[in-house]
């Protein structure tokens, strides 16, 4: 579930690490407008490793809702998810990208944001979130380990991850990346 975050002048680009989230929940009782807005706030990382000269990243996928079993369609995307109190935006993105893959990770530097609306299901609350991603490389950990929220945890090649994440605004993620882990790989510092 995702928790409604407030975080005022917040703006869709990298963000400091030095920001620290308060999600207090709404009073009890507290009336839904179904036509309000709630800002969101999210952090989540995108993983790579050279695999014999290429690049990897790594993806989790769920099945696609209404589907079971080894056939089942899958949904592609970067591991990211809700702070906890008191979290900075670089601590909720290490953590959930560590939950999430069963990896322990290391972050590089920020990556970018994206930011996208939605309507809630169960509460017709529109949503404007924003969700702040990280480079991020593997330091130990088994993707074995991944919590129950993904089905699948998989190295993809680059270009393989491309095709196969599910929003496109994940895959410009994807993209923005490419030069910071290109600058890595020539330097050690992105």
């Amino acid at each position: 579930m995702t928790i409604p975050t407030t975080l005022p002048g917040d703006e869709p680009d990298a963000a400091p690490g030095n920001i620290i989230f308060d999600v207090s929940p709404a009073p009890a009782g507290a009336p839904v407008d179904t036509w309000s807005q709630e800002r969101l706030i999210s952090a989540g990382g995108l993983v790579f490793r050279e695999a014999a000269g290429r690049i990897e990243t790594l993806l989790c996928a769920r099945n696609r809702p209404g589907f079971q079993g080894a056939d089942a369609p899958l949904s592609w995307r970067l591991p990211k998810g809700t702070p906890e109190t008191g979290e900075s935006v670089e601590q909720t993105a290490r953590r959930e990208v560590q939950e999430e893959t069963g990896l322990q990770v290391t972050v590089l530097a920020p990556i970018t944001s994206i930011r996208y609306y939605f309507v809630g299901h169960n509460d017709g609350v529109r949503y404007d979130k924003t969700v702040y991603f990280y480079l991020m490389e593997p330091s130990g950990g088994s993707t074995s380990d991944h919590d129950s929220e993904f089905d699948v945890v998989e190295w993809c090649e680059y270009n393989q991850a491309l095709e196969m994440l599910e929003y496109d605004n994940e895959r410009s993620v994807l993209g923005e990346a490419l030069s910071l882990i290109e600058t890595y790989r020539r330097s050690g510092q992105p």
